[in-house]
């Protein structure tokens, strides 16, 4: 036999017993259960609101804290709200909110109106600010919401069309929204 033959031999000899081997490999391995246990969430909510009967209107305005009788373009109305806060949990922070505009639906043959609105909130220990934690759980919270009647111009709506007409705020919702901690 010469060497090539021998070394072709000794090749296929060595794949076989290389293939032979390939469902020999061991290795132990093991595994358990993990009790997963209880998990208790916590909890976020506001009561009901408690308002003032009425708007009136708010500080930089002739007649501040006055009753609203006939509303203009320009005036900034208030009113104050008062809610219970329900927040607990670990690492919970939530933020007080209101809608940035609201609307005055007027009757049928007059125009809706948009107004700017904005709000600011303090405890009764006097925390002020817009941010809940779990600390301020059971703290009675005073909203004081103002809404701006806003100002036309000749291409917008408020011009001369919205004098002498009766129009109705629509409720403005107050949430308490949860951010990441």
């Amino acid at each position: 036999m010469n060497k090539l033959a021998k070394g072709a031999i000794a090749a296929g000899a060595a794949g076989i017993l290389l293939l032979g081997g390939l469902g020999t490999l061991a290795f132990w391995n093991d595994s358990t259960a993990v009790n997963g246990g209880n998990v208790t969430t916590g909890t976020l909510a506001l009561s009901d609101a408690v308002c003032d009967g009425g708007w009136v209107y708010a500080v930089g305005n002739a007649g501040v804290g006055a009753p609203v009788g006939l509303i203009v373009p320009g005036d900034t109305i208030s009113k104050e709200c008062t809610f219970a806060i329900t927040a607990t949990g670990d690492n919970l922070e939530a933020d007080l909110v209101i809608p940035a505009e609201v609307t005055f639906t007027s009757s049928p043959d007059a125009p809706t109106l948009n107004a700017t609105a904005s709000a600011s909130y303090t405890t009764a220990g006097g925390v002020t600010g817009a941010t809940v934690t779990s600390a301020n759980d059971g703290d009675i919270v005073t909203a004081t919401i103002k809404v701006v009647f806003p100002f036309g111009d000749a291409a917008l709506v408020n011009t001369n069309d919205t004098q002498g007409i009766l129009s109705t705020l629509d409720d403005i919702t107050v949430s308490l929204a949860q951010t990441e901690s």
